[in-house]
């Protein structure tokens, strides 16, 4: 993962996927400037969801997307599957709802999200040349039952 930090107000300082995991969901305006402090651009449309689009994820999802979860909508983060910085829409067709910790897996851990043909998601592991320490089985398996 990225090895750039950032500077949170009251916080430690944190990686640059963890920005990116918190911004997620959030408003952001990205506003460049000349020499003369002249905007250049404002930015695109917003990252936020909404709340109909919420409660349209919550209608679809259900909850964590994750394959074997089950945590409810209710504990859960739109995603966006592919990044907002990245272009990513904030739509139904690239958002996702997913848990704390499946939602820090993606940003933090290297994990990708992806829908099969079939309209499935499906839980894509980290080379582990990035993520020596990921080995074994999912990580949803891990978590002890409530």
């Amino acid at each position: 993962v990225g090895s750039e930090a950032a500077d949170v107000l009251f916080a430690k300082p944190v990686c640059t996927e963890t920005v990116r995991r918190l911004a997620c969901d959030s408003a952001v305006t990205r506003v460049l400037f000349d020499s003369e402090s002249v905007i250049l651009d404002a930015g695109r449309a917003k990252r936020t969801v909404s709340g109909p689009m919420r409660r349209a994820l919550e209608a679809r999802d259900g909850g964590c997307v994750w394959p074997g979860c089950d945590r409810p909508a209710k504990w859960c983060a739109a995603h966006h599957v592919v990044h907002w910085i990245n272009g990513g829409e904030s739509n139904p067709e690239n958002l996702v709802l997913l848990c704390h910790r499946h939602h820090t897996l993606v940003h933090e851990g290297g994990w990708r999200i992806v829908e099969t043909v079939d309209g499935k998601w499906l839980a894509v592991a980290p080379p582990t040349e990035f993520a020596p320490w990921v080995r074994g089985p999912d990580p949803v398996e891990l978590r002890p039952a409530i």
